[in-house]
């Protein structure tokens, strides 16, 4: 008899050793352990936000290079721009970071459970496992019923959560506008270099000419230095328009998110060629009143200022029931581990529960709750004023936009028409000069008209093309 307590006691031993083990291991891995470790067990299910929260840490950590070794596409450059730009990476973390609190005001519809454990000796207790030692509970609590500040407290967070994706939504648009911008300065640099380098060789062809007339006797050498200076002023202006193309290319890269000195190629424009074929643009088959109303629907400013303003409704609602008597009930439930694990008795004897309701009546606080309850309404009231100012804001920069299309459309006929007629110009006063009946002067002035008129059309036509995209980025409408 005396045996078989002693292999109780001896058992009973171990089993406390066991669990204190235990208990103390759990702490130190719960405070040193990175927070994957827990992710993984069954008792800390995870969020698909933190999924998200993780994938999105690695593309930040581990960016692919990008494949610069051919021409892109103006789509191509928006998907990088939007995989690589700062900005769209900070919209998605802060989205994240908007469901995760939404997830804690969802949250508190669910219990809370802890486990406790505590292990302590003094100079009144003796270091060791007897009962005295340690303690190991389970405890969980429940709200049944808070007065609606949960549901309240949910609305206002999904409310947020719908703000920073509108924010979110801006700054994507921001970013494909940019780079749509970055990509037609591209072109239009690249157009304005051949535009300078076919004048520069009609100006050094003219050149050779006045040369060989001077050769011939028919011009002196006064004709040959100015035809050189002219050469010379051509030459001038094509160097400054390659370094306009290579800071045009460097913004391009940093509208992408990427370092300034990479070399980007980007696709022919079919589109100018087309233009310059058929001198004619495609009809915009839209009126400034469809614009403005598209605007008004799609624009995420107004879409965050709504949820804003939803919120804002939710902050006086929650201020407004501060004031009010508050009925609260919970329920908790206890159990006493470690008396259970010892003494092995019946398990109804070491459990207990308690339900409790509460009243509370705010008497008197100085009336802080109704100033708290008066500045969510003057907010409310605020964000409303910025709901129409905006609205005013957009309908000014729809009509803006709009007026900078049709204004791009009929410069770019005049500008076509004198393009051909200067080019045909020229091409008489140089025929003319070969027969001696025009003079240098003619031809030179010739040469200038015809080269700010094909100077003017790019840049028209690539404004025309910058201006589409901001007509649509102020219908909300770029994507």
């Amino acid at each position: 008899m005396m045996g078989k307590n002693l292999k109780a006691r001896l058992a009973m031993w171990r089993l406390k050793r066991w669990l204190f083990v235990l208990s103390v291991s759990t702490m130190l891995i719960w405070f040193i352990s990175p927070p994957p470790v827990f992710s993984q067990l069954p008792m800390f299910p995870k969020a698909p936000s933190e999924d998200r929260l993780k994938t999105l840490f690695e593309r930040l950590d581990h960016m692919s290079k990008v494949d610069l070794s051919k021409p892109l596409t103006l789509r191509e450059c928006i998907d990088i721009a939007l995989e690589r730009s700062p900005d769209a990476l900070l919209s998605q973390l802060d989205i994240v970071s908007s469901e995760l609190s939404l997830n804690d005001a969802r949250s508190k519809y669910f219990p809370q459970i802890y486990l406790n454990g505590t292990y302590r000796f003094s100079d009144r207790i003796e270091f060791g496992f007897e009962k005295e030692n340690y303690d190991l509970g389970l405890s969980a609590s429940y709200t049944i019923w808070d007065h609606g500040h949960r549901e309240a407290e949910v609305a206002q967070r999904r409310e947020e959560l719908k703000v920073t994706r509108s924010r979110g939504e801006s700054r994507i648009q921001q970013i494909i506008y940019e780079v749509t911008r970055a990509y037609y300065n591209l072109l239009k640099a690249e157009r304005l270099v051949e535009v300078d380098e076919e004048i520069l060789r009609i100006a050094r062809q003219n050149t050779e000419r006045v040369r060989a007339f001077m050769e011939a006797g028919k011009k002196i050498e006064v004709d040959v230095l100015a035809a050189e200076v002219r050469e010379a002023n051509d030459e001038l202006q094509l160097i400054q328009d390659k370094n306009g193309l290579e800071i045009a290319r460097a913004d391009l890269a940093m509208a992408m998110g990427l370092d300034p000195a990479s070399q980007i190629q980007v696709v022919d424009d079919t589109g100018y060629k087309r233009f310059i074929l058929l001198g004619k643009l495609e009809p915009e088959g839209l009126t400034l009143d469809e614009a403005v109303d598209r605007a008004l629907k799609n624009r995420p400013e107004l879409e965050e200022m709504r949820a804003r303003i939803k919120a804002a409704e939710w902050g006086v609602f929650l201020a407004r029931i501060d004031r009010y008597p508050r009925i609260t009930a919970e329920y908790g439930y206890d159990v006493n581990l470690d008396d259970y694990l010892r003494e092995r008795e019946s398990f109804k004897n070491y459990r207990s529960w308690s339900a409790v309701a509460r009243l509370s009546f705010p008497l008197f606080d100085g009336g802080t709750s109704r100033r708290r309850e008066q500045q969510y309404e003057i907010q409310l009231r605020n964000l409303k004023e910025q709901y129409k100012s905006i609205q005013y804001q957009i309908m000014l920069e729809v009509r803006q936009s709009y007026l900078n299309i049709m204004r791009a459309r009929k410069s770019l006929e005049i500008l076509d028409k004198q393009v051909k007629n200067a080019k045909v110009t020229l091409d008489i006063t140089t025929g003319r000069y070969e027969q001696e009946v025009a003079t240098e002067l003619e031809v030179a002035e010739a040469r200038s008209l015809y080269a700010q008129a094909m100077t003017n059309r790019v840049r028209a036509y690539y404004d025309y093309k910058i201006a589409q995209a901001a007509l649509k980025k102020a219908m909300g409408e770029l994507r």
